[in-house]
């Protein structure tokens, strides 16, 4: 989890995203970019392209990893449930490359299941070999629709294991047939929803008391205050650096 002093970084981060009236709430992005000043890491322009792997920071130093999303919920309590996507698993397409040959959305609940937790551990497998991982974890800050109440959530991220998982179709609630959403439980309790229509894949989490919880006053610059700040700001930097690299032996 977070220190006291990243916890600290993390609301004054929020205060000032916040405060930009370009920015309608912090998502995407905002958050990765956010999440890399809190931990003191490189942030990279995203104009230069931005990777399709797992982990949205990496501490090289440490080899840690984390996955980071961004959601706004109706309630921030503790004990909540919340569901978000974690991949595109279109397992049907690459049902060879899978391992399951002849596989399709008429294949039985567990051999899709199978096939999906097979997709994902080569997922997470694939990003820590790439970019040299070796402690994984989701960073997942949760708001309200205000903007004003802000919780961080982490949880390690590890390979699931198949046999653990149960599968079966939802039913739609109107016409009692068979839905769209394969769920995965364990233990009776739905952990994972595979959408056979998006090829989507959404994991579920409950909020922890040990959550990092995050008020603010949310205070909007006007345009003209914020277009003028950032471009004067611009002007130092480049002075700076300009300075910086005429002294350079």
């Amino acid at each position: 989890m977070l220190t006291d002093e990243e916890i600290e970084r993390l609301r004054q981060s929020i205060i000032a995203t916040v405060a930009s009236p370009l920015i309608g709430s912090i998502e995407d992005y905002a958050w990765e970019a956010i999440f890399h000043y809190v931990k003191n890491l490189p942030l990279s322009d995203p104009a230069s392209g931005r990777s399709k792997l797992l982990y949205d920071a990496v501490d090289i130093a440490t080899g840690t990893g984390w996955s980071l999303k961004s959601l706004q919920l109706s309630s921030l309590a503790v004990g909540a449930t919340f569901f978000f996507v974690i991949q595109r698993a279109d397992v049907i397409k690459k049902a060879d490359q899978l391992g399951f040959p002849g596989l399709t959305e008429k294949s039985s609940p567990q051999d899709l299941g199978a096939a999906i937790i097979q997709h994902w551990n080569e997922k997470i497998i694939t990003s820590c070999l790439v970019q040299g991982v070796t402690n994984s974890y989701e960073g997942i800050l949760l708001k309200t629709i205000r903007g004003n109440e802000y919780v961080y959530c982490e949880y390690p991220l590890y390979l699931l294991e198949s046999t653990a998982f149960s599968w079966a179709w939802t039913v739609d609630r109107s016409t009692r047939k068979q839905g769209v959403g394969l769920q995965g439980t364990v233990a009776g309790r739905t952990e994972l929803v595979w959408y056979k229509n998006q090829k989507q894949l959404f994991r579920a989490k409950i909020i922890p008391p040990s959550a990092v919880r995050v008020t603010i006053e949310r205070t909007r610059l006007t345009l003209n205050r914020y277009v003028e700040t950032i471009l004067l700001s611009l002007q130092e930097q480049l002075r700076i650096e300009s300075s910086d690299r005429n002294q350079d032996p």
